[in-house]
């Protein structure tokens, strides 16, 4: 199965593809206030407005700025902001194991968990 692998701070996160309707840059958003603390507002994606999401405050990362890497996972559900899209990799089922309750894959030396979207 395709995969999305993506970076919060220092670590690699994996979604299935097929739950990625794009990836954008940055868009403008309109915050409003009384949502959850990891909804940030609203923005509007070639004509459809779309809920955003910060996964750094809802996964309790660590803040930092948006800057020219910073990406939109844009799903059905919404856009999920993300430090960097790293890539678009095959993972068979069997590269997964399951540690702690969750799907992990050991890529060359690196640990990606598996987080759906």
């Amino acid at each position: 199965m395709k995969y999305v692998v993506f970076q919060l701070h220092d670590m690699h996160y994996a979604t299935p593809v097929h739950h990625i309707q794009s990836i954008e840059r940055m868009l403008p958003i309109r915050f409003e206030a009384g949502m959850e603390y990891f909804e940030l507002g609203f923005a509007d994606l070639r004509g459809t407005v779309i809920g955003i999401q910060d996964l750094r405050k809802k996964l309790g990362v660590i803040a930092k700025d948006y800057d020219e890497h910073t990406r939109l996972l844009v799903t059905s559900t919404g856009g999920y902001i993300v430090d960097a899209a790293l890539d678009v990799l095959d993972v068979q089922d069997t590269d997964w194991v399951t540690v702690a309750g969750r799907r992990v894959w050991n890529r060359e030396h690196t640990i990606v968990l598996e987080y759906l979207l």
